[in-house]
């Protein structure tokens, strides 16, 4: 009697680890995507949260200026002409204004003239995955969806 397994035991064997496997790496890249979409909208809205508390704590205005790679922060929209952060696998595809786009946070309590500003993150690689930012009306409140 032998012992052991068949070279086409094994053969099988490997091909349905493999068929496992490339399931199992699109998933884990998918899921990965995601997160850095999530961290992506989730810096921004950060931003804009920080923003309107420095516009309310130092009673001067702030300003967040976005584009579709990465937002920029500072006292003035006007000096504001490149991105400082830059997302990370993902980018602004749309907005309802043009980009780059600006929110100002105004003293003394962080509000902002913009009845609404959305902005779409959408990730590089899987166009699907989508994430919205949006700056609430008057009170600023940035809320991820």
């Amino acid at each position: 009697m032998k012992r052991g397994f068949s070279l086409l035991e094994v053969v099988i064997v490997l091909v349905i680890l493999g068929l496992l496997l490339v399931l199992g790496i699109s998933n884990f890249l998918r899921w990965r995507a995601q997160a850095e979409l999530e961290e992506a909208a989730r810096s921004l809205a950060q931003a804009f949260q920080y923003a309107r508390a420095e516009a309310k704590r130092t009673d001067s205005s702030r300003c967040v200026k976005v584009w579709p790679e990465g937002w920029a922060s500072g006292q003035d929209c006007g000096t504001l002409s490149n991105p400082t952060r830059r997302f990370q696998g993902a980018q602004v595809s749309a907005s309802n204004y043009t980009l780059p786009a600006s929110v100002q946070f105004n003293p003394p309590y962080g509000t902002t003239d913009a009845p609404l500003k959305k902005f779409t993150l959408q990730h590089s690689r899987y166009p699907s995955l989508q994430r919205n930012v949006n700056v609430v009306g008057v009170i600023g409140k940035a809320v991820v969806r």
